[in-house]
């Protein structure tokens, strides 16, 4: 008989800046399979490290161990296949640095960062490297060292291509793979605009004022603010000539359509639906005021 071919290795991981979303991406794709990497806060990582990454789900808890997990990239070894972008906006000129220790050819770098412009920075900064756009719609957050909560089980992974010479459709499958619902989209802009609608609401003025995102919702003048900032990001995007696309757990063209009632109407129809979604947990414009 035949031998059999052997068996394709598994892919190879690497998420830098691992938190919240890093680590859930990385916990989902080690328990199918693939060989994953977590560079992060020292503290994060040593308790992964020790313990694996610890998922809170509707108060069920397990516990998943990924390949390694290291305090810099000039201890993660490699080469690998994917390199995830997973640290805020405002760190990407410094990760870009430290992630050409691990770029090889062959090598694809995604972005899985919120808000908009980071994809064209790397680009301008690495024009030759391959690279893909991810957005995560699943809440999430890292509670402690080692341990993140999902808030909800509705949302996915969204990715599109930045470089053209990039097919998706494969990592598009082993995510869908992990259990995550994933799927593919021909505009990055549109896909990051998109969930940016969502990014924006009860935000900065939850940060600002220090109150919950259901109180701003149900605050008639706030609501205003926020309706007004949405509806502006919309415009933006029009003259952009991107379209509103619907994300995995996040209907986008719904919420614009609403957004454009009267303010009053929007309010009652979307205070129950937003604040409820939001609720009492704070946003990471907080999280991140809290620490400076």
């Amino acid at each position: 008989m035949p031998e059999r071919p052997a068996p394709a290795p598994p892919l190879r991981f690497l998420f830098f800046g691992a938190g919240a979303v890093g680590s859930l991406l990385g916990a989902r794709l080690a328990q199918a399979g693939s060989e994953v990497t977590l560079i992060g806060r020292p503290s994060h990582v040593e308790a992964v490290a020790r313990d694996g990454v610890r998922m809170v789900v509707a108060g069920k808890v397990s516990n998943q161990s990924v390949l390694a997990a290291r305090p810099s990239i000039a201890e993660a070894g490699g080469p690998f296949d994917y390199v995830f972008l997973t640290v805020k906006g405002y760190d990407t000129l410094d990760a870009i640095d430290q992630l050409q220790l691990a770029l090889r050819p062959g090598t694809i770098l995604g972005s899985f960062q919120n808000g908009v412009g980071n994809e064209e920075t790397i680009a301008l900064a690495l024009p030759e490297q391959a690279l893909v756009a991810g957005s995560l719609t699943v809440p999430v957050s890292l509670d402690e060292p080692g341990t993140i909560q999902l808030h909800s089980r509705r949302g996915g992974v969204a990715l599109a291509p930045v470089s053209p010479e990039v097919n998706v459709a494969p990592l598009v499958r082993k995510l869908g793979d992990t259990g995550l619902k994933a799927r593919r989209y021909a505009d990055f802009r549109a896909m990051k605009w998109s969930k940016l609608l969502f990014n924006i609401i009860g935000n900065a003025q939850s940060a600002i004022l220090d109150l919950p995102p259901s109180h701003v919702f149900a605050d008639s003048e706030l609501f205003r603010y926020e309706r007004a900032a949405f509806l502006e990001a919309v415009t933006v995007m029009n003259r952009m000539r991107l379209s509103v696309v619907a994300l995995p757990g996040l209907p986008a063209p719904s919420l614009r359509r609403a957004m454009n009632l009267p303010p009053l109407l929007a309010q009652m129809l979307l205070e129950p639906r937003l604040g409820g979604a939001r609720g009492n947990k704070m946003p990471s414009l907080w999280w991140d005021l809290s620490r400076a």
